[in-house]
């Protein structure tokens, strides 16, 4: 999936004629698969290797699926553009002719996002929710393998792989929230590289940036990481205002926190942070 991500970017900037090399890399996150992120912790399971490799100069781009990016990034560097946005909905993979509306009772449900665990049993306790750790192609080969009823992915990642076929129901993410930043791509930077900063702002989607940048602002106001059952959507209404939801759970989904915030779009930092402040005023940090 890192691979198709970064050959996307590298399409886009020879469409502009822009020459550039692709260098892959191995992160921690690739390399653990034998636990679930939670687990493992959170900072920088996928993104360390890459921003070392842009603060000594080996790279000159690291691209990113956003919603693995810490919100607080290492030093010196930061997000020349928000690129390539995709649906960031959730799906369900299934068995032939399941969907979410006729997913049996008790079914066996694959994950490997503990947002999604709590989600999921939110909207369904009866659900068993099992452990899953890979690529697409791998997770997609155990939940074959085990027979289970369904696996949950994002949205994002099916499409750019070409395997819209294999989707039974989109998540409604309203219900099941998504990530901050999900579906979107981050083409990360030295913050010295002027040049770059310029490059870079003619691919930067203004619409996405800002949907992506609400919720983010939200996760960095509570303090909290990636791998957390937090989720954050955001929906522009008209050519300014947005309308941003954010989502707290316990881990089981027994305890759920929800709240909606409408604004301006150039007011998305305090919109975010305002939002986080109510989620706190219910009990948001007990949760988490």
């Amino acid at each position: 999936m890192a691979q198709v991500q970064a050959q996307a970017v590298s399409d886009l900037l020879r469409t502009r004629g822009i020459d550039n090399e692709l260098i892959l890399f191995e992160t921690q996150g690739d390399k653990i698969l034998d636990r679930a992120l939670d687990v493992i912790g959170d900072k920088g399971l996928f993104t360390t290797e890459l921003e070392r490799a842009l603060g000594d100069g080996t790279i000159d781009i690291a691209v990113h699926s956003l919603k693995d990016l810490p919100t607080t990034l290492a030093p010196h560097l930061m997000i020349g553009a928000y690129v390539l946005p995709e649906d960031p909905r959730d799906v369900l993979i299934a068995k032939k002719g399941i969907t979410w509306d006729t997913l049996p009772q008790n079914a066996c449900v694959a994950t490997s996002s503990l947002r999604r665990r709590a989600f999921l049993k939110m909207l369904r306790s009866d659900l068993e929710i099992v452990p899953v750790r890979g690529n697409l192609r791998t997770r997609l080969r155990k939940w074959e393998e085990n027979e289970w009823d369904a696996l949950v992915l994002a949205a994002a990642g099916v499409h750019r792989l070409g395997w819209q076929h294999l989707i039974s129901s989109y998540l409604d993410p309203w219900l099941c929230v998504p990530s901050p930043g999900q579906g979107v791509l981050a083409a990360q930077i030295r913050d010295d590289r002027e040049s770059l900063k310029i490059l870079l702002a003619q691919f930067n989607d203004r619409r996405a940036a800002v949907a992506a940048m609400a919720g983010r602002s939200v996760l960095a106001e509570l303090g909290g990481g990636c791998q957390i059952p937090f989720g954050t959507y955001t929906e522009w209404i008209n050519q300014e205002q947005i309308r941003i939801r954010a989502q707290v759970a316990d881990v089981n989904g027994r305890q759920v926190i929800t709240r909606d915030i409408e604004g301006l779009g150039d007011d998305f930092v305090a919109l975010g942070r305002k939002l986080a402040q109510e989620l706190i005023s219910w009990g948001a940090l007990r949760l988490l």
